[in-house]
């Protein structure tokens, strides 16, 4: 009986000797939820795509403020301005039109009367040397104040025109730069892929020289490389037909906004 106890207690001991040398189970790190963004740690409001931005925001304000500027001190709205002008001439001329539409006269009597000597009772005879007088059209009591009421009404029209222009300029100027700076991005994106394509197509040519591929994948690698390099000179051909549009409306180079420093002194456009 005792030899029992003693076996079992010594068992004991061995079995709580080997529990203790094993290590213990490490836990797994809870995973804390994502602050300000959703499960992939992307802060809310942005995008995975990291896309440098070619301009800060204060730089890329300054610019498009210079753009309207330049824009407005064109041709096009430069005419808008002589056109108020030429309507507050018609104003002033039409207040003035009924004076071209007086008539004076004068007539001189060259007439000699014998002045006979006067007699008791009877009236003594004046006659003028000369006659004046003048002739007022009854019509242009009426007419005169629509007149100048139309034209009043013609230099209101004009302001109109004139600011609707105005925000019409702005509005394609800064159209036409945001979708310069797209395709300045869509490049920088379109160079990065056709380096991994020339390099994948460079790696296809020589895999073939050794007879590792077949000629149809470096066909296809070849093809591949001639439809990057399509895209990225029909990016770079319309990018250059906005600059164009830029420098219609704005009258100078594109690169004098944008890089001041490294450009000539600012100019106003010549008109």
């Amino acid at each position: 009986m005792i030899r029992s106890s003693t076996l079992l207690a010594f068992l004991a001991m061995s079995f709580l000797s080997v529990r203790s040398q094993v290590p213990a189970k490490a836990k797994q790190p809870v995973a804390s939820p994502p602050v300000n963004g959703n499960a992939s740690g992307v802060p809310a409001g942005s995008s995975a795509f990291n896309v440098p931005r070619p301009y800060s925001d204060a730089t890329d304000t300054a610019i498009e403020n210079r753009l309207v500027v330049l824009a407005l001190a064109g041709p096009e709205y430069d005419a808008s301005v002589h056109q108020a002008r030429i309507s507050e001439l018609d104003l002033k001329r039409a207040k003035t039109t009924w004076l071209n539409l007086l008539t004076l006269s004068t007539t001189y009597n060259d007439q000699s009367f014998k002045q006979a000597t006067p007699t008791a009772g009877q009236p003594t005879y004046v006659y003028p040397k000369y006659y004046f007088g003048i002739t007022i059209p009854l019509g242009i009591i009426v007419s005169q104040g629509n007149q100048v009421k139309s034209a009043r009404e013609a230099i209101a029209l004009g302001k109109d025109q004139q600011l609707m222009l105005a925000r019409t300029i702005k509005d394609n100027v800064l159209t036409k730069y945001k979708q310069y700076k797209l395709y300045n991005t869509l490049l920088q994106m379109q160079s990065e892929l056709i380096n991994d394509v020339l390099a994948s197509s460079a790696q296809a040519e020589e895999n073939f020289k050794k007879g590792a591929i077949t000629v149809e994948l470096y066909i296809g690698a070849q093809k591949t490389r001639n439809e990057e390099l399509v895209k990225n000179m029909n990016l770079q051909l319309q990018q250059d037909l906005i600059r164009l549009d830029i420098e219609k409306m704005i009258g100078i180079s594109l690169d004098e906004v944008l890089h001041p420093a490294l450009a000539a002194p600012f100019r106003k456009p010549r008109s």
